[in-house]
């Protein structure tokens, strides 16, 4: 038997496991979070961890990183079983931390028994491939806001709601609008669960459905049954049992409407054929409507026991010396109205014909605040919160008279002189003969649903993590202080920062830590800003300082250094002393732009500015850092349509052997000529490829073009010689040159041995092991490996050890300078002797005069490229200089 640990912040869903997991003779452990459960695992050691993923301190996906990450630890299997994401997204969040096996909230019992039973019983599962999220996919499936808003007025309509019938279709005129269903069914049934009491539905007729609501073998009875909501669509064999006349469905979600204890009725929404079926988020909410309709039925039924027994009660109370068996059914109903009276959770109090109160209930107490004791005898003008006048409750008293009700919502206040809002219904309780008895109000508080609302507000327009405003506030007061400076005549400006390289620290302590780094950046730079500046949080670690009482550059300059002061003070997240700097860029009003957005734009440019020029400073925006963007979101537009339009191309330089003269390889290397603006040198449009992931198809395609053209010439008779082709880091990060270049090989034809891949020594410094893996797929299948500019990045002996390259190259800054210069003659002279003692070739780059050359040969270097043989040429002349097979200088 196996030790199984069940990971999950709600006991309910553990003692779920548990139960369905006993009867396997497993031994079973439990942890309510990520770090409780990641102890037990390293204390425990068990074969299979069953975790949700959202849970606090630490959650799932952040356990199994660290579970992965312990070489000890690394085998243990893994199942997610969570309801918090979409499918989709959780297949994706598995396959990148290496879980093969997904469970959906809710799952049946034999779907998870054989899920454990895989994990137990089968070799290692491979992770499923990551789904491609679509673009409708990545946005919001609903209106949160819109949603929330629908259903505090649908709480608001129910609070208090005496009739069945205004109950029953305010709630179905909110679910529609909740669930966007074109068609909607409620029914509701009595106490005693025997009879329906009330049937109503949206745009379909009723009548359908009084044959067939307490009917539990076909829909929508069925619901009655159902313990979980049912989500169907078109064609399911179980909607062909709605009644008949029941117009066509393409969606279905339907569940039972229940308290804790008693079934109370059911619901159910529909949509066309063709509309977009209900989704897992809709469900819940589906869920919380349903809940609230329960709370407010119960009340309805509660209030409606205490109407029909108030009355007679009083009666009896006066005439409980008539009779001992009317005493005892006197005594009977009092106990029934006193456990209606002392359950229910809205406020009740009773008051005689004079409005002095007789009794209130343990709500009323808790609500109040004051003790029965205290109020008995005593008018409800004790609550009064002094906010409505006279004409109010003059009103109020009015409609008593004629109507016998009051409905509203009032103001009062507790006893501790709190004022709180109050939904109230208040009724006029009559005899037989009309006259009246007394009154009865049930009142619900409504200060916890207010206060939920203004939490709303405040987040709609403040960052939840820091507390600053966001974006859209920030917008607003920018423009306010646009207006006021426009008045004034004064000057404002906006530093737009960036915490550099937060992405050091969730990697390495996780996102926690990140998130309190940013918290305290928040902090410090809040004490900075002035009484009349705004601090904003933009997004992610991007914050923006607006600056409203500046009088000149200097002024700016003191704000922009103090705030990269207070970033760089060291941090202390877990126990760890952090680091970290910011850059600055910086726009000013008028000057700069007259809009938020330009403005917005403009300190945005200076920021990507000084991030180019190492970061830890702050920039001024200058107009031709605008252009500059401008230029290169051309650049980035033509770029994409250059493959489709055949604008690229490539030129091939030979490598030539320094004695025979021979051609022994070449390199493949990028050219693009626009049809809008010419020739592009590739110092402008490599990089931007890097920045915009461009590179990837690019690069594929250069792999491609550059073996059907060597294997072409093979074809055509000509010399065979290897063809080395460049490939980014960016390339190598994403783990597909592998397959990459075997697809290119194996469509082309043409053999590995004459193929060479060039990299560079940013490609070892990033994930090494993800490098190496792809490096030793290569060599594999027969490719070569070549170091690219040797010498001029971060060069290690280490990597030059570790990595299995063919070849290093001998940048042209070192070759430029050989016969001039002592210590570039040294580096390409210690370079050639280091190659030589790791058995690897040299080839010499920008070779251009011969005395380059010569220098070369002394110092062993035999293989050389530059313009002193050849410049990079197209494709045709390539084949020119293999046919003559030889280079004469």
């Amino acid at each position: 038997m196996a030790t199984i640990l069940i990971v999950d912040d709600r006991p309910s869903n553990r003692v779920f496991l548990n139960a369905l997991l006993g009867y396997t003779g497993h031994r079973l452990l439990e942890a309510e979070d990520g770090a409780q459960a990641l102890a037990l695992v390293r204390s425990e050691r068990p074969e299979l961890v069953i975790t949700d993923i959202l849970m606090p301190v630490m959650d799932g996906y952040e356990l199994v990183q660290q579970i992965r990450s312990d070489p000890a630890l690394r085998a243990t299997r893994i199942i997610f079983f969570s309801a918090v994401y979409a499918e989709r997204e959780t297949q994706a969040m598995a396959a990148r931390c290496g879980v093969a096996t997904v469970l959906p909230k809710p799952a049946d019992a034999q779907q998870i028994l054989e899920a454990v039973n895989a994990e137990l019983g089968g070799g290692e599962a491979a992770p499923p491939p990551a789904p491609e999220i679509t673009e409708r996919e990545r946005a919001l499936p609903f209106d949160l806001c819109a949603r929330l808003g629908e259903l505090e007025r649908m709480c608001l309509a129910l609070i208090g709601e005496r009739r069945v019938e205004t109950l029953a279709a305010s709630f179905l005129d909110a679910a529609r609008r909740v669930l966007h269903a074109d068609y909607a069914a409620l029914c509701l049934i009595d106490r005693n669960e025997r009879h329906v009491r009330h049937l109503d539905s949206w745009s379909l007729d009723t009548s359908l459905f009084e044959c067939h609501a307490r009917d539990e073998m076909r829909l929508p009875g069925v619901l009655m049954r159902a313990r979980a909501p049912l989500r169907l669509s078109e064609g399911d064999t179980l909607l062909s049992s709605l009644p008949a006349g029941h117009p066509g469905i393409g969606s279905f979600l339907g569940l039972q409407v229940h308290d804790l204890q008693h079934p109370l009725g059911w619901l159910y929404c529909a949509r066309h054929p063709g509309a977009p079926a209900f989704t897992e988020e809709e469900e819940r909410w589906a869920t919380a409507l349903a809940a609230q309709l329960a709370v407010a039925y119960e009340n309805l039924n509660l209030y409606d026991v205490v109407q029909r027994h108030a009355s007679q009660l009083q009666l009896e109370a006066l005439a409980r010396a008539d009779a001992d068996a009317a005493l005892r059914e006197s005594e009977h109903r009092l106990e029934l109205a006193r456990q209606v009276f002392d359950s229910t959770q809205e406020g009740i109090m009773m008051t005689d014909a004079e409005a002095k109160i007789v009794a209130v209930n343990p709500a009323f107490e808790q609500i109040t605040g004051y003790r029965e004791a205290e109020v008995m005898g005593l008018t409800p003008r004790i609550l009064r919160s002094g906010r409505h006048d006279a004409t109010f409750y003059r009103d109020m008293w009015n409609c008593l008279e004629k109507d016998w009700q009051w409905r509203g919502e009032i103001w009062n206040r507790r006893k501790n002189g709190e004022v709180y809002p109050e939904r109230t219904s208040i009724s006029a309780v009559h005899d037989d003969a009309g006259k009246l008895t007394a009154y009865v109000s049930v009142s619900t508080d409504l200060s916890a649903l207010k206060a939920a609302h203004h939490q709303l507000d405040f987040l709609s327009n403040h960052d939840a993590l820091t507390l600053l405003p966001n974006r859209s506030l920030f917008n607003d007061r920018l423009q306010q202080a646009i207006a006021a400076a426009r008045q004034g005549d004064g000057e404002l400006a906006l530093l737009l920062f960036n915490v550099d390289r937060l992405s050091r620290i969730n990697d390495s302590l996780g996102h926690a830590a990140g998130d309190a780094v940013l918290r305290e950046v928040a902090r410090r730079v809040s004490e900075i800003a002035g009484p009349t500046d705004t601090l904003a949080r933009l997004s992610g670690d991007e914050f923006v300082l607006l600056l409203t009482s500046c009088h000149d550059n200097e002024d700016i300059i003191l704000a922009a250094r103090r705030l990269i002061d207070a970033i760089a003070q060291p941090h202390t997240v877990g126990g760890h002393d952090v680091v970290v700097t910011g850059s600055v860029g910086i726009s000013i009003f008028p000057r700069d732009g007259a809009a938020p957005g330009d403005l917005l734009k403009a300190a945005d440019a200076a920021l990507g500015d000084m991030k180019k020029s190492g970061r830890n400073g702050f920039r001024f925006f200058k107009g031709e850092m605008n252009a500059q963007a401008l230029r290169w979101l051309a650049l980035e537009t033509r770029l994409r349509r250059a493959i489709e339009r055949g604008e690229l191309a490539l030129h091939y330089q030979p490598q030539i052997s320094r004695i025979e003269g021979s051609v022994v390889g070449m390199e493949a290397l990028l050219r693009w000529r626009s049809e809008e603006i010419g020739v592009v040198s590739p110092g402008d449009f490599i990089p931007l490829a890097e920045d915009t992931g461009l590179i990837h198809p690019i690069g594929e395609w250069v792999i491609r073009q550059a073996c059907f053209q060597n294997k072409a010439w093979q074809n055509a008779g000509l010399p065979p010689v290897k063809v080395a082709v460049n490939v980014s880091a960016n390339q190598f990060k994403a783990g597909s040159v592998s397959a990459m270049v075997h697809k290119a090989l194996a469509d082309s034809g043409l053999a590995p041995r004459y193929l060479e891949v060039e990299l560079t020594e940013s490609v070892m410094l990033g994930d090494s092991a993800v490098a190496e893996a792809q490096m030793a797929e290569l060599r594999a299948m027969g490719v070569s490996l070549s170091l690219d500019d040797f010498g001029t990045g971060y060069s290690s002996l280490g990597y030059l050890s570790r990595f299995p390259l063919d070849k290093l190259k001998i940048d042209q800054a070192f070759v430029r300078n050989i016969t001039t210069e002592q210590r570039s003659a040294a580096i390409a002279q210690a370079t050639i002797a280091l190659a030589q003692g790791l058995s690897l070739s040299v080839v010499a780059e920008g070779v251009e005069t011969i005395g380059q050359r010569d220098f070369l040969g002394l110092i062993g270097c035999d293989v050389m490229q530059g313009f002193l043989y050849s410049r990079p040429v197209p494709a045709h002349e390539m084949a020119q200089l293999l046919a003559k097979g030889r280079v004469a200088v």
